[in-house]
């Protein structure tokens, strides 16, 4: 739960980019009509693993998807990356560049006497508050008087720019739907999504579970933890007019939120004592809470962690 608070698109793009089928109606939108029929969808898979540096897995998400081209040729690799920054980066398709050769490396340990190169489709999921600014061309960030030389690599990436998105232009399955009308909302409160997501919330809740994942807690999740308390208490109101059930649902969820963050916030506190050398009986006088009882409230913070 912790890590559902602290990184909720990772949480939720993963939920639902992470199944084949969502991610399939999500690329063939986005993709180059000329790529997107060269490809074999039934074939597409994802693969495990991060390209992201260490230190801006906070802002990034990636995946990498396996598919088959339809001229029984080598395969291709679609790469996403998710870039939840609130502004365009200019010095994205350069990091975007050394995240492609670190998959065509990974793919010389795996295939060591390859002849070619996989092609990949590289495609940047953006959805900050200020529209996209930049080339996608790499070459543009050199100077102009050098951009045609030999030695000026050609690189260009694909654009999935949500920053201007009205609620009424989001297509794609109910849940790819959902996914991209939380995030428009995330980045800009201002937009009158909420009755867009109830009605859409309320034809998820009719559906049938799948794949053991609780796709309701997951986008109530993201809208608590993305939305100012006075917007969730609006988006609440909207919920008990147009879909009653899934706003019992939302009050259910924040109730439990409230109280593992009390729970978490007083093992923390704990924790710092600890480490400041305060003996055991001095806590127990400070907080209430003994040995014992702190190493089941540490517990119940580990049990609230997603599995990975």
């Amino acid at each position: 739960m912790a890590d559902a608070m602290s990184h909720p698109h990772n949480l939720m793009v993963r939920a639902v980019l992470n199944d084949v089928a969502e991610a399939t109606s999500f690329l063939q939108r986005h993709l180059p009509q000329e790529v997107s029929q060269a490809l074999d969808w039934s074939t597409l898979t994802l693969r495990e693993g991060s390209f992201v540096d260490e230190d801006l897995r906070a802002s990034e998400a990636d995946f990498l998807y396996d598919i088959a081209h339809r001229s029984g040729e080598e395969a291709v690799w679609i790469y996403v990356l998710l870039e939840h920054q609130s502004t365009p980066d200019r010095w994205m398709r350069l990091r975007l560049l050394k995240y492609c050769c670190r998959i065509w490396e990974m793919s010389f340990r795996e295939y060591p006497e390859q002849r070619t190169l996989r092609a990949i489709v590289p495609l940047v999921f953006y959805q900050g508050a200020r529209r996209w600014s930049y080339s996608r061309e790499l070459a543009d960030l050199f100077a102009e008087t050098v951009r045609a030389w030999p030695g000026v690599p050609r690189f260009a990436h694909g654009l999935i720019d949500q920053s201007g998105m009205h609620p009424e232009d989001v297509q794609g399955t109910l849940k790819t739907q959902l996914m991209q009308l939380v995030m428009l909302a995330a980045a800009h409160p201002a937009v009158d999504w909420m009755g867009w997501v109830a009605r859409l919330l309320d034809a998820l809740a009719s559906l049938p579970p799948s794949g053991g994942i609780n796709y309701m807690r997951i986008f109530v999740l993201y809208i608590l933890a993305t939305q100012e308390p006075d917007a969730v208490q609006a988006f609440r109101d909207v919920l008990r007019q147009q879909a009653p059930a899934v706003g019992e649902d939302l009050m259910t969820y924040t109730q439990e939120l409230v109280q593992e963050g009390e729970i978490r916030t007083e093992v923390r506190i704990i924790e710092n004592l600890l480490r400041e050398g305060i003996a055991w009986p001095a806590i127990e006088r400070i907080t209430g809470v003994n040995e014992t009882q702190f190493q089941v409230l540490k517990q119940q913070v580990e049990a609230m962690n997603p599995n990975p």
